[in-house]
């Protein structure tokens, strides 16, 4: 494939709130090409058209003889049909770009496993700005003395399932790689779409990182960003943070 050609993207979860802005997203894009979305069983927009007039439909499952070499899966369906999904990504050779959070045993396992033979994007949070929010963070953790206490406010909508959020146990875990241990404390309020404020509190001074996400299609952007960084990549597991360096931003930690 030549780098003008569409990249066919199948996503699971098109009916979710990012999976449905994603999916409008690459429709309206001429570098894209969607072959594939599923939603529930459950869902109303089973065996509907995904376009008006077009011919690809909303399905419970992605048919391989509907994807074409190339692809890319988008998983953002619930974590219980993650090992399934992750299982049949790595049997048909499909880079599987992972955006579910709250991974239990069985999902990791499955991602694990999964990696061994395909490439295996995993991002609790699309925005390339908390990509490099987490670099910040170690740089900042590794910079301020012990008399530094941190800590970490995730604020999100009233609707989200997990607390802490995927966004701030991934900053938290920056932070343990830098030698520090913070608490996280949660808020689930209103319609937040997601806030996260870093603090490092010292004698007489107060150093804040905050990000704050204002429109969720940063997170579609993101999304096709992890995805256009996989297709092509070796089998293992990778984040956004090397989604970031390879758009010329700080370099992974090892």
């Amino acid at each position: 494939m030549n780098d003008a050609s569409p990249l066919p993207l199948a996503i699971h979860g098109a009916a979710g709130r990012l999976g449905a802005a994603v999916l409008q997203l690459a429709l309206g894009s001429p570098g894209w090409s969607v072959v594939g979305a599923t939603v529930s069983a459950r869902s109303g927009l089973l065996g509907s058209p995904v376009e008006p007039e077009g011919a690809l439909c909303y399905r419970e499952v992605l048919e391989p003889t509907s994807m074409p070499a190339g692809a890319v899966v988008l998983e953002l369906s619930r974590v219980e049909s993650l090992p399934d999904h992750a299982r049949q990504a790595a049997a048909e050779g499909w880079p599987l770009v992972v955006g579910v959070t709250g991974l239990d045993s069985p999902a990791e396992a499955a991602l694990a496993a999964a990696a061994d033979q395909i490439p295996v994007l995993l991002a609790p949070n699309f925005s390339l700005g908390i990509a490099l929010l987490k670099r910040l963070a170690q740089v900042a953790g590794q910079a301020l003395g012990p008399e530094f206490d941190g800590a970490i406010l995730d604020v999100h909508h009233r609707h989200k399932r997990d607390a802490p959020s995927g966004t701030a146990r991934a900053l938290a875990d920056a932070l343990e790689g830098a030698g520090r241990s913070v608490p996280i404390v949660s808020q689930r309020v209103g319609e937040v779409i997601g806030d996260h404020t870093l603090t490092f509190a010292g004698p007489g001074e107060r150093l804040e990182l905050r990000h704050q996400a204002e429109d969720r299609v940063l997170f579609a952007r993101g999304a096709l960003a992890a995805a256009r960084f996989l297709q092509g990549q070796a089998p293992g597991t990778y984040t956004m943070d090397h989604v970031l360096a390879a758009r010329g931003g700080p370099a992974t930690a090892p």
